[in-house]
């Protein structure tokens, strides 16, 4: 995609109590910043393509900045106090977010032109005062009330708010709502990322968190016809957290990412429970080819045709059998899958975030 004009200046920004996405220093390159999540990628997109800054900031007390309580009010996932405590120490980390955590004053705002939050990090106090940035966040977590709000009017001193999906035909939506993913993505970003050369071949399977989850031991041992199997379930000892039980392992482990950039398949068949897909995304820009249930991913049920379709474990092993036997339509299934992810996950956005910022520094003119 061509960045006509000059290209803007962006930088992410998190809370210290939030318990996903990066922890790393203020000079960290795109590499090292997708690393250190503390579970997801995220938006890649944004530091490979556009080279955003990052920065942790401290959590303030105007009420706007409060959108991270709902995960413990509103869906219980565990107590203000446990979220809170990733300022001093993060599990598996000898460190806390406090490490690197800055109070959101101390930014010069006027060297960005957009200023992507994850929940609402910054106050109306400070971001009226800089009227030609745009200032767009995202509502982590989908079921929380905010979430629901912010389709209907932003935040307090915010733009635009990005809504997590990448439908094939979105709705009509209102003009601050981006169709915008949480998994910013294009086909080759972490080979890219890593410096990595592609290899063509590609063996195994990385299967789905919640796949893997009930799995039974009989299609655990078909699926290892196609080469090493891996997920992100955790194995052995670990540190246990109270929210850990069923918490996905990091993408981003190096063990991990070596399997996900070199498996030639993604399983992704969870029964009846519905997903939202960010996994699928990350699988297929990894270069994976995913086999599914369209049924469970809902609105992004389409990246799956009658050759990757696969409602059961059985089906997507017959699947992949036959894909594995003819390359030529496996380039067609990877290519069809690849497509997808570059327009709707990287293009489409990246456009429609690029005309939400120049809009406004017209009206702002």
């Amino acid at each position: 995609m061509s960045l006509d004009q000059h290209t803007p200046r962006v930088i992410v920004v998190k809370q210290d109590v939030n318990e996903d996405l990066y922890c790393c220093a203020p000079d960290a390159d795109a590499a090292e910043i997708i690393q250190s999540t503390l579970l997801r990628t995220g938006p890649v997109g944004l530091f490979t393509e556009l080279a955003a800054d990052f920065r942790i900031v401290k959590t303030l007390d105007d009420i706007e900045c409060q959108v991270w309580q709902e995960r413990a009010t509103e869906l219980k996932w565990d107590t203000l106090e446990f979220f809170s405590s990733y300022r001093d120490r993060i599990p598996g980390r000898d460190y806390g977010q406090n490490r690197w955590a800055i109070a959101p004053e101390s930014i010069d705002w006027n060297q960005y032109d957009i200023v992507v939050s994850m929940d609402v990090c910054i106050p109306k106090r400070i971001t009226e005062r800089y009227p030609k940035t745009l200032w767009a966040y995202y509502i982590r977590e989908i079921k929380a009330p905010s979430y629901q709000l912010s389709l209907q009017h932003p935040a307090v001193g915010q733009d635009v708010v990005f809504n997590h999906y990448f439908r094939m035909a979105p709705p009509k939506l209102p003009s601050h709502v981006v169709e915008f993913p949480y998994h910013l993505h294009r086909p080759g970003c972490f080979h890219r990322l890593f410096d990595i050369q592609q290899s063509s071949e590609r063996r195994g399977v990385f299967v789905d968190h919640h796949t893997m989850v009930t799995m039974q031991a009989k299609w655990r041992t078909a699926l290892q016809a196609f080469g090493p199997i891996a997920s992100t379930i955790h194995e052995g000892d670990r540190e246990v957290i109270p929210t850990s039980e069923k918490l996905a392992r990091r993408t981003m482990d190096s063990d991990l990412r070596e399997r996900l950039l070199n498996s030639k398949f993604f399983l992704i068949t969870p029964g009846q429970r519905h997903v939202f897909g960010t996994a699928l995304v990350e699988a297929i820009a990894a270069g994976c080819l995913a086999i599914g249930n369209p049924e469970s991913l809902r609105e992004h049920g389409f990246f799956f045709t009658s050759h990757t379709a696969a409602r059961t474990v059985e089906e997507a092993i017959e699947k992949m059998q036959l894909l594995d036997s003819d390359p030529r339509r496996y380039r067609i299934e990877l290519a069809h899958q690849r497509e997808l992810v570059e327009y709707l996950c990287y293009i489409r956005p990246m456009k429609q975030l690029l005309v939400a910022w120049r809009t406004k520094v017209a009206i702002d003119k």
